[in-house]
């Protein structure tokens, strides 16, 4: 009892030195994580890149609207030439003309005279009309070599053989997916937060403990001093209390060093200063369930098997979009002209339709795509199925390790106060001179060795209950747990 009381000063002390440390209990150190930890942000981007990704899926029931300009210049005017058709009305003008004189006059002037003023006739009213009809106007520019152009056009997909809705469908199902690969690693992330976090509370009531026992040695060693030179003990009894001194002292500084790689590693996870200390003592736990409840809900809630039930619709989706390509694409199209004024004679102002496109052959590119789909399909099931047998060994592999470490405090605990009993009892007789140093200080590393490796047992315990708790994912349920 009386080492027990040493350990407890001893341990309160050791809070004191590092009382500059930021005190952090578990559920603080689980949510600063989450707050801080790269690796936890860098997930968080990957998910609001597939939710955005699911945005612009939607987007494809859509019509697409673009407005479009431009300005071009060419070699030269272009020009639609009529000449031909005015020397043909000119020419048609001429024979109508020469004939209807030619049958009146014909009578009296016979053929000589009624040709002569036919022609005359026809002559001088093609040279009228000509007039009326300048060569100039027969040439007709529809295009300058520079001009513009400004155009709305809308396309709008009616039916594509499913692709865009099962597109859209796989686009939700991978946020769900990533939502949940996103879970897996925040879990493990969380879980490596535990293992640190109990590592440096172990390591803080471990130097906190060979600091006890290095106490407990000076003292004892300053009384076999005392009985030497009393002549009460022999040399070689003092000798032996000063080297286990000694052992005890490198034991000491060695659990310092470790106390200091402990906090370093946990505020690496954590992220912030690494002046922290823990105030969630290490403890004897005990799981809220049994083996079969923690199975079965593993089995319904893990992260990774709800990333591959998500991955596996996924995949029947990529079936549905790749039998989409058998089918035609339908769709409506508008057009309007913003700008007219540069406008052909043979371009219109605006124009609606529907558009059909079915691609009849292309190499069976598309048998190969639903080919890949329903490979894909299937290896998915199959990582499915082997995430089910892993999960449901690694819930058995973390209640096991849990049972053992229970097994051992309960072993441990039966002789922590016979060794306590102990060891009072052979400083009583040492100080009675009827037990040696070496009898004292083997209790009392005895009682040392025992108050570490309750330490050591009642740490795999937890550490074995939050690894229960990662296997459904719920690491951060353990601060609960632990206050309950």
């Amino acid at each position: 009892m009386a080492m027990q009381k040493r350990f407890t000063v001893v341990l309160f002390l050791g809070m004191a030195v590092v009382a500059s440390a930021d005190p952090l209990s578990l559920k603080e150190a689980i949510q600063r994580a989450r707050q801080n930890n790269p690796q936890i942000q860098a997930n968080k981007a990957g998910l609001e890149r597939t939710e955005s990704e699911k945005t612009e899926a939607f987007s494809r029931f859509m019509p697409e609207l673009t407005v479009s300009g431009k300005v071009t210049k060419i070699d030269e005017p272009i020009t639609i030439d009529l000449r031909s058709m005015r020397t043909a009305i000119l020419g048609s003008n001429y024979g109508s003309t020469y004939t209807s004189v030619y049958t009146v006059t014909q009578p009296t002037l016979g053929e000589a005279g009624a040709s002569s003023v036919a022609n005359a006739s026809a002559t001088a009213g093609q040279q009228a009309l000509a007039a009326q009809l300048p060569e100039d106007e027969f040439e007709i520019q529809v295009q300058d070599d520079l001009f513009f152009n400004a155009t709305a056009s809308l396309v709008w997909p009616i039916f594509t053989g499913g692709r865009i809705f099962s597109a859209y469908q796989a686009a939700s199902e991978n946020v769900d997916a990533q939502k949940a690969a996103y879970d897996a690693k925040e879990n493990a992330v969380l879980m490596e937060v535990c293992s640190r976090y109990f590592t440096l509370r172990l390591a803080e009531e471990l130097t906190a403990l060979r600091d006890t026992t290095r106490i407990t040695l000076e003292q004892h060693v300053e009384q076999a001093k005392k009985l030497e030179s009393g002549g009460q003990i022999s040399r070689a009894e003092r000798l032996r209390a000063e080297v286990a001194l000694a052992e005890a002292e490198n034991e000491w500084e060695n659990a310092k060093r470790d106390l200091s790689l402990s906090r370093l590693a946990l505020a690496n996870t954590i992220g912030g200063d690494t002046a922290v200390s823990t105030v969630t003592p290490i403890q004897s736990v005990t799981p809220q369930g049994s083996l079969e409840s923690y199975k079965q809900r593993a089995l319904e809630i893990h992260p990774g098997l709800r990333q591959l039930r998500m991955e596996k619709k996924r995949s029947e989706r990529a079936v549905t979009v790749a039998r989409g390509d058998y089918f035609p694409t339908i769709a409506l199209f508008g057009q309007k002209e913003l700008y007219t004024n540069d406008l052909t004679i043979l371009q219109p102002e605006w124009a609606v339709g529907v558009n059909m496109e079915w691609n009849l052959f292309h190499g069976g590119e598309t048998a190969g795509k639903v080919a890949s789909a329903k490979a894909t399909e299937r290896e998915v099931q199959s990582l499915e199925n082997k995430a089910t047998e892993d999960i449901s060994l690694l819930v058995e592999k973390r209640w096991r390790e849990l049972e053992y470490a229970q097994g051992r405090l309960v072993s441990l605990k039966k002789t922590e106060e016979l060794a306590d009993e102990s060891l009072e009892d052979q400083k009583k007789a040492f100080e009675a001179g009827v037990a040696t140093s070496l009898d004292v200080v083997d209790a009392q590393l005895a009682l040392s060795r025992l108050k570490v490796a309750m330490l050591q047992a009642n740490y795999q315990s937890m550490i074995a209950l939050a690894g229960l708790l990662e296997t459904s994912g719920e690491v951060d349920r353990i601060s609960e747990i632990l206050e309950k």
